[in-house]
């Protein structure tokens, strides 16, 4: 019987006659559709490997890219950003649609995801910096190609709903990116930066430090509301953000990988069974059975949010419950994302958390002009 491969193909029992029921041609044939298969299912981007690529630190003169990925910007707080780092050095730019809105949303989705490609993608942009939090990230990380994010490492800065961001670019490319403040709340405030967020916000981007740095918080006056929940030292990389965030990537191919990592954790305007809600999904799900080192924030509510209930349990009652008897170093109250004392901690970067101390130390830079380093 003479039987083209296309014909082959549309008949079942077709292959096998092909093959005239030859052992060999049958192991052959197997090997060969199990190539085919593979190479079908080969997923265009996989996680990273163990190397840290780092971005090259910002120097004055270099070109700094606001983007919108998230809800939209309000143009005073944009534009004053805008004018304090030009007058630190920086060229800055962004879209003319840069204040575009869809509802409660930056732009469409395609619109959001298209502009942060590009900005990787522009070999002219050495930063990229978010104008804003609010709510949008998760919506766009399915259109990201994380390939190109990886071949084209720059720094990436935010907090709050960019923690999808930094997860997601963390998980599938291995970039440091920085869990810092942004244009609308920190550089655009009224006030500026603080003088603690403002030294390890620049410290992050500018120094190249080979050797890491420490983040004390003593000389800033802000060490004693620091609250030591279980004493020791540990080391790993940071890794975290958000508790919102973290907990709406769970299931996905996102989700927070915190094993053998420090975690740091915060939120602000949730009630204390939210952020109980929050830590039982991540608890249930196995995110606290192998991590180094805990950093809990401010977890505060907003001034026009009423107050907890006096009856039941308190945000630092709930922490306790859930971080008191694990067997790791754990600190509470550092103030992190929602505050206006903004630290800045670098994504990926591996680290020391000394709780004892209320100290963490950076074991490496965060930023390399090699842009890659073995761990």
């Amino acid at each position: 019987m003479v039987m083209n491969t296309k014909q082959a193909y549309k008949s079942p029992g077709a292959i096998f006659s092909l093959l005239n029921y030859n052992p060999k041609r049958i192991s052959m044939m197997l090997v060969f559709l199990l190539v085919c298969v593979s190479c079908y299912s080969i997923p265009r981007v996989v996680e990273h490997s163990n190397d840290l690529l780092l971005p090259a630190p910002l120097t004055p003169g270099d070109t700094i890219l606001f983007v919108s990925p998230s809800g939209p910007l309000d143009s005073a707080r944009i534009f004053l950003a805008k004018q304090r780092l030009e007058e630190r050095g920086y060229a800055v730019i962004h879209s003319r649609d840069i204040l575009r809105s869809r509802g409660y949303l930056g732009g469409s989705d395609k619109r959001r995801a298209e502009e942060l490609m590009n900005a990787f993608k522009s070999p002219g942009i050495k930063a990229i910096f978010p104008g804003t939090g609010g709510y949008g990230t998760t919506r766009i990380l399915d259109r990201l190609d994380y390939q190109i994010i990886r071949d084209n490492p720059k720094i990436l800065i935010g907090f709050s709903d960019i923690t999808a961001l930094h997860l997601a670019i963390n998980k599938m490319t291995g970039l440091v990116t920085f869990h810092t403040p942004n244009p609308m709340y920190g550089l655009g405030s009224e006030n500026n930066l603080s003088t603690a967020s403002a030294h390890y916000f620049w410290k992050a981007l500018e120094d190249n430090n080979p050797k890491g740095y420490t983040i004390e918080l003593d000389s800033f006056e802000l060490s004693d509301s620091i609250i030591v929940i279980n004493k020791g030292k540990c080391t790993g990389e940071l890794i975290g953000g958000n508790l919102s965030l973290i907990s709406t990537l769970m299931g996905t191919k996102y989700e927070i990988d915190a094993h053998g990592k420090i975690l740091f954790i915060e939120d602000v305007g949730e009630a204390p069974y939210r952020i109980d809600r929050f830590l039982s999904q991540l608890k249930l799900a196995g995110i606290f059975e192998n991590v180094n080192g805990i950093i809990l924030g401010k977890f505060t509510r907003r001034s026009d949010e009423p107050p907890d209930d006096p009856e039941s349990f308190s945000i630092r009652e709930v922490l306790e419950q859930y971080f008191s008897e694990l067997d790791v170093p754990v600190i509470a109250n550092y103030p992190v994302g929602h505050y206006k004392d903004n630290i800045s901690l670098p994504i990926g970067v591996p680290a020391e958390l000394d709780s004892d101390n209320k100290i963490i130390r950076l074991l490496t830079s965060p930023t390399h002009l090699d842009k890659r380093k073995s761990l």
